[in-house]
């Protein structure tokens, strides 16, 4: 009697895939089903070993029976050289628009810029003429993303909120970071450099003057710690806000605060333009200004390798666009919510530990 072996390859399971991964069954589980519990480069390592070993989610199977199609919209600034923040969020949602299409689904971008709340406002109608399944805002312009938002609820088309949050009760969703409480963060790790009776300026940089929600958040926050845990250290804030489409003003307005305020002793910028006030501080001499300021851009890791800028409060953009469109597409899928509110973690990121995170946005963009 001969045996013969079967020539059926083996059905890569689970734990298969934890095993690869060195992660445990529920880890790979939660990557699968796309909840939002798992780090952005564990959840990215997965989904590659999932690649290599040929694993079908049941998903697909899924939508292959039902032979379902989803169209999602997502509406965010524009990401150039004016801001090129942007390109972080697009990175995820490209990401996940490469994972989607085997679902039958497809991601479509529309783009506005910051500076003009008109072109929020065409690209809204653009995009409901498109007719979308679901719509992933980036609500910069407070007013006509309401607008947008009741129009969505109209036609019942979900809505995500990512990067800014409009704590609107009809939104499915918010992925980004706590504004407020990193504005405190902010603030604490200013502390520590401040004496008694200190003088910090904060800076909103902005096309416009248009200060979106969340600066404004980030600001409140930052008032707030000095106000209310370090009330006897008597730190006072200047709040200024700077148009960035005006060549001269920020040069302008910087050289008249700090004439005005030689004893300033601090900078925190509320956005990933701190790279401006760095500029300028650069060709006058910093001194012993502390800069603080957001988000891992070029020009940003920069000045923080030459000192110029102190320290850099990220929130990882790309992980944003990504968990954003998984949680719309599994919501349209199989009905199942992501969390109201989905925070980004607050990171520090100083000179001595750039590098390092430079190397993980490296192996994963």
């Amino acid at each position: 009697m001969t045996l013969i072996k079967s020539t059926v390859p083996q059905r890569v399971t689970i734990k298969d895939i934890a095993a690869r991964a060195r992660v445990s069954i529920g880890t790979v589980d939660r990557v699968l089903h796309n909840r939002s519990e798992v780090n952005f480069e564990t959840r990215t390592r997965i989904l590659a070993i999932v690649e290599e070993l040929g694993y079908t989610p049941n998903l697909n199977a899924k939508s292959l029976a039902l032979k379902k199609s989803f169209h999602i919209a997502v509406l965010v600034p524009m990401a150039g050289e004016k801001d090129p923040y942007w390109k972080k969020p697009v990175r995820g949602f490209r990401l996940a628009a490469d994972e989607l299409k085997d679902f039958n689904t497809g991601i479509t971008l529309y783009n506005y810029d910051l500076g003009e709340a008109s072109t929020f406002i065409t690209e809204s109608e653009r995009l409901l003429s498109d007719h979308p399944d679901g719509v992933i805002i980036a609500p910069h312009f407070h007013h006509a993303a309401i607008e947008l938002v009741q129009k969505c609820k109209t036609g019942n088309i979900p809505v995500i909120f990512v990067d800014n949050n409009l704590e609107c009760e009809s939104c499915l969703a918010y992925f980004g970071q706590d504004a407020f409480q990193s504005g405190k963060a902010a603030a604490k790790l200013m502390n520590y450099h401040l004496n008694r009776n200190s003088k910090v300026l904060i800076v909103n940089l902005a096309p416009n003057k248009a200060i979106t929600h969340h600066m404004k958040r980030r600001e409140a926050g930052f008032i707030d710690f000095c106000n209310t845990e370090v009330p006897d250290r008597h730190i006072t804030a200047i709040s200024v806000a700077i148009d960035l489409l005006n060549e001269k003003e920020l040069f302008t307005t910087l050289g008249k605060l700090l004439t005005e305020h030689p004893e300033l002793s601090g900078i925190f910028v509320t956005n990933s333009r701190v790279h401006k006030v760095a500029g300028y501080l650069s060709s006058k001499g910093k001194g012993s200004i502390m800069l603080i300021g957001y988000d891992m851009v070029d020009d940003n890791n920069t000045y923080l390798e030459k000192g110029v800028i102190d320290m850099l409060i990220c929130q990882k953009p790309e992980e944003q666009g990504y968990l954003s469109a998984m949680a719309m597409f599994n919501y349209l899928f199989t009905g199942k919510r992501a969390d109201k509110v989905n925070f980004s973690p607050i990171d520090i990121i100083m000179k001595e530990n750039l590098n390092y995170y430079n190397s993980n946005e490296a192996i994963h963009s």
